[in-house]
């Protein structure tokens, strides 16, 4: 954990990725950030522009208009005498940093963070004059320790090592620091006229901000056991909030030294872009980062689960080389077999052996999946899709339904929607699955999503629609585009993959027409 840096009214949380003004965060781009954290932290010297420009845009070639804009956002918020411009050189962080304040501690004991994302359920607050009422809390506490815990790749603490903190106001640095953890979950719980009603909040402890919060209401009976939803929907809809955060975390300059689980997390950050933005070189990166990490590892469960995610998503795009699916199912079986009850080993192959064209076994692996983890709105949602792929597209749109209600506002929302658009699909609801197309796209220009689009438009007389769509998927995965209209096809259901084949085409023929048309 880096300290923050810490000048004039500002906070820079580096592992946060987050710029505070007088404890408020401050909206800022993702690159302007990078060339901020850049300068802070090499502020002895100066940074030229080409180091910049490597540090900040990476593999991507850019004018360097592009730095002059961010410098120019940067002096806008900080000040024109923040960063000094060196003719010839380039730039230099010119404010004076200080250190933070520490925290108060309790006691002597100071933890430090575990290799993975760790996380302290708090005893929830709520009215100590009712012992039923009290039994009830408790146990709501006790459920969510439980299920977070079926989780291998967090770490939680006990039941037991968060109750000296029932009715004791604390400072949630002071709280990871005597646990050890990055993470807190508070909240409070009142049972009231045969409800149920909790108010939850993630923080980060190490900065004290909220990242996530919600509010349950739920019938529950008086003397009846806890209503087992609120769990599983506190669970559904922060835990990605977590994977999120830990994701961004990576965007930040790689240290020398870095453990297998920090460049593990590394890949899956460079796997969830090449997901996301179908960027081929993304997904290359993440690999070579996992392999970085199984070099110093080979046990590495998030290593593996990376890699396998990569070359899952390099197969589905067509970008793979000829090794890539004995690579992925090796990668994908020593993942299993490393920890057999590790959900997302089960899902990673699950999606890698859909990809590879064997559906049946692919909806096993969800399924084993799913018993591990109950609460992951994407398993939900990928099993929903392969459902109705193979036959069922009633009951697997139910399912992606269930899951977007799961997680409404999971990061991954793009992706669980996908998913739907795809059912829908199946389910001949063209219309239906339009506009579910917009609604992921508006999220993340997925190809994926681009592709169901151009078969839902032709299946709802669109075809010219279906033509200039088609015309900008070629654009963006041109290899994808040029496997489809090869026959590769996922669907196991023979209508459906017929469906498929037939209204590609009929929208790659009135490409070329328009084409031919000039």
């Amino acid at each position: 954990m880096s300290e923050p840096l810490v000048f004039g009214r500002f906070a820079l949380l580096l592992d946060q990725r987050r710029l505070l003004d007088n404890g408020a965060p401050v909206s800022l781009g993702a690159r302007a950030f990078d060339v901020l954290a850049t300068l802070a932290q090499h502020r002895e010297r100066v940074v030229s522009k080409d180091e910049l420009l490597r540090c900040v845009w990476r593999d991507t070639v850019v004018e360097e208009n592009n730095l002059s804009v961010q410098i120019s956002t940067l002096r806008k918020l900080l000040g024109p005498d923040a960063l000094c411009t060196v003719a010839g050189q380039g730039y230099r962080f010119t404010l004076p940093v200080r250190a933070p304040a520490p925290p108060p501690v309790a006691g002597d004991g100071v933890l430090g963070l575990p290799d993975k994302p760790s996380i302290a359920v708090l005893p929830f607050d709520g009215p100590a004059h009712d012992p039923a009422d009290a039994a009830l809390i408790d146990a709501l506490g006790d459920g969510l320790i439980d299920a977070l815990s079926r989780l291998h790749s967090l770490f939680v603490i006990s039941r037991h090592g968060v109750q000296r903190y029932r009715g004791r106001p604390a400072h949630p640095c002071e709280v990871a620091r005597e646990l050890g953890v990055r993470y807190l979950l508070e909240g409070t719980a009142r049972h009231l006229g045969g409800h149920m009603r909790v108010a939850a909040a993630l923080i980060d402890a190490q900065s004290g901000q909220q990242i996530w919060s919600e509010h349950y209401d739920s019938a529950v009976e008086d003397g009846a056991a806890l209503p087992h939803d609120i769990v599983r929907d506190i669970v559904v809809a922060m835990v990605p909030h977590i994977e999120h955060s830990e994701l961004e975390r990576t965007r930040l300059p790689q240290t020398p030294g870095s453990s297998a689980y920090a460049l593990a997390q590394r890949a899956w950050a460079q796997a969830r872009e090449g997901l996301s933005r179908s960027n081929r070189g993304a997904r290359d990166a993440a690999i070579a980062l996992a392999n970085e990490a199984l070099a110093i590892d080979p046990r590495c469960s998030a290593a593996l689960n990376a890699r396998v995610d990569a070359l899952s998503w390099h197969l589905y795009f067509a970008t793979a080389g000829p090794t890539a699916m004995a690579d992925a199912l090796q990668a994908a079986g020593r993942a299993v077999t490393v920890d057999r009850n590790d959900a997302l080993a089960w899902r990673g192959r699950g999606w890698l052996l859909f990809v590879g064209g064997k559906l049946a076994e692919a909806m096993a692996d969800l399924e084993s999946s799913l018993e591990l983890n109950p609460n992951d709105a994407i398993t939900l949602a990928r099993l929903g899709m392969f459902e109705a792929l193979s036959g069922d597209p009633v009951g697997g749109v139910q399912r992606c339904m269930q899951a977007i209600r799961l997680s409404p506002r999971d990061p991954a929302l793009f992706h669980l929607l996908a998913n739907l658009q795809w059912a829908q699909f199946a389910a001949r609801a063209y219309d239906d699955a339009i506009d579910t197309a917009r609604q992921s796209l508006r999220e993340a220009d997925f190809a994926g999503t681009r592709l169901c689009l151009v078969l839902s438009l032709v299946g709802a007389g669109d075809a010219a629609r279906a033509a200039d769509e088609l015309r900008a998927l070629r654009e963006q995965a041109p290899d994808m585009v040029a496997a489809r209209q090869g026959g590769v096809w996922l669907a196991g259901d023979p209508e459906v993959r017929g469906r498929e084949a037939a209204f590609f085409d009929v929208a790659l023929q009135r490409l070329n027409a328009m084409e031919r048309r000039g």
